[in-house]
């Protein structure tokens, strides 16, 4: 049975939230929706604790995050896209996954990226190009797919059939992976 763990790093509930639900609710195997809006995460001090020790020195709700994130076998990251880039949520949660950089505790894990934004598709998929593009390759993850949503407006997501058969395609493709 395969893991996964889904990560939402908006701010608010709107489209990138409705995209996540709509695959969780949909997943056969054991499954997990974190929203980062709902945890305290701390910035990132820069103290390079973690560089030394290998773990945060910062005490919040990431050291829970840890274990799930170890524990996964296909992490799942949903974003919306402010100014071409991730929201303060995600990318402090990016951040504090700093312990894990060089070392071997995530090589190998499938990760999905999802960003939803206003604007054109093409400025989402900078952000899958960068930010998030360095996050899974820094910690040596298999990027297994990745999926750019236009939205801007409440339920844009959702009253698009489009977007609709793309989560369905989304689905299928996790449900496939073993």
């Amino acid at each position: 049975m395969v893991k996964i763990l889904i990560i939402s790093g908006s701010p608010r509930k709107g489209n990138t939230e409705f995209v996540l639900n709509k695959i969780y609710e949909s997943l056969k195997d054991k499954r997990e929706l974190i929203l980062l809006r709902n945890k305290n995460i701390k910035h990132c001090a820069g103290c390079l604790h973690c560089d030394e020790h290998k773990k945060c020195a910062i005490q919040d709700d990431m050291q829970e995050l840890y274990g799930k994130i170890q524990k996964a076998d296909l992490i799942i990251l949903g974003t919306p896209n402010y100014f071409d880039n991730v929201p303060g949520l995600m990318k402090d949660f990016i951040d504090r996954t700093n312990p894990f950089y060089e070392t071997d505790k995530l090589k190998g894990k499938k990760v999905i990226t999802i960003v939803v934004g206003g604007g054109k598709i093409k400025n989402s998929k900078r952000v899958v190009e960068q930010a998030l593009k360095y996050f899974h390759e820094g910690h040596q993850m298999k990027l297994v797919g990745s999926y750019c949503f236009q939205a801007l407006h409440s339920k844009d997501i959702e009253n698009n059939p489009k977007a609709i058969d793309v989560i369905e395609k989304i689905i299928n493709k996790v449900n496939a992976i073993k």
